[in-house]
């Protein structure tokens, strides 16, 4: 029997490089949280200490910009597992095989990415849902109406 460059040996390293760069991406989704968590813990703070209203609008805005780094990093870990994917030249009975499907995941999604337009008005339409403005938008929200009445 034949084998072809992609060994078992050389296909098992960059699956389990696949792996490693996975699970650092879903990593990145718990220091969202994290931030999140920081941000909601520091406007507490500015009415336990007195902290200005300035102050914590400019802490909240660059954990807000902190989080927007971490999506970034995500984003560039994506773009790596893509590259695997790449090389992993997988044929199509492999393409196929269940076993197989999750290490093609990123690729399928680069694949049937929309256009940049289309991407753009889908960034702003999540930066509008609920689970990307909490806490930020609320968290600002207090802090200014709480200065008015301080």
């Amino acid at each position: 029997m034949v084998c072809n460059p992609m060994t078992t040996v050389s296909k098992q390293l960059l699956l389990q490089q696949w792996q490693t760069l996975h699970n650092s991406h879903e990593n990145y989704e718990h220091y969202a949280l994290i931030i999140k968590l920081v941000a909601t813990t520091i406007t507490l703070l500015t009415f336990t200490f007195a902290i200005t209203m300035l102050v914590s609008l400019t802490l909240l805005a660059v954990l807000w910009l902190q989080e927007g780094i971490w999506k970034t990093f995500q984003c560039r870990t994506a773009n790596a597992i893509m590259v695997i994917e790449d090389k992993l030249v997988l044929n199509e009975a492999e393409q196929t095989s269940e076993s197989m499907q999750p290490y093609l995941m990123y690729k399928q999604w680069q694949m049937n990415r929309p256009t940049s337009k289309v991407l753009i008005s889908e960034y702003v339409s999540n930066s509008l849902k609920p689970t990307v403005l909490y806490p930020y938008i609320p968290l600002m929200l207090v802090v200014v109406i709480a200065s008015q009445f301080s």
